[in-house]
């Protein structure tokens, strides 16, 4: 058994963690708690492939072309 010290900012430092690990506790009374390490869970990609090309058809970008034409600085030829 380990003894740990809680400092004044209420952290405590375990020996064997690794930077980013999440725990979990449990409080079994008595002043017991239980901790637990999750596994960190795989996020879904922000945007799987071909996700987008709802987005991108040729009318759109057409639209898109004449609104940014009224934005830029330039003559349009």
């Amino acid at each position: 058994m380990h003894t740990l010290i809680v400092d004044s900012r209420k952290r405590v430092r375990l020996p064997d963690a690794e930077p980013n690990q999440v725990y979990a506790y449990e409080e079994h009374g008595e002043g017991r708690f239980l901790l637990t390490r999750v596994a960190k869970a795989e996020l879904p990609e922000a945007f799987p492939r071909g996700s987008l090309r709802q987005y991108l058809t040729r009318t759109k970008a057409k639209e898109e072309l004449v609104l940014l034409n009224g934005c830029s600085l330039e003559t349009p030829e």
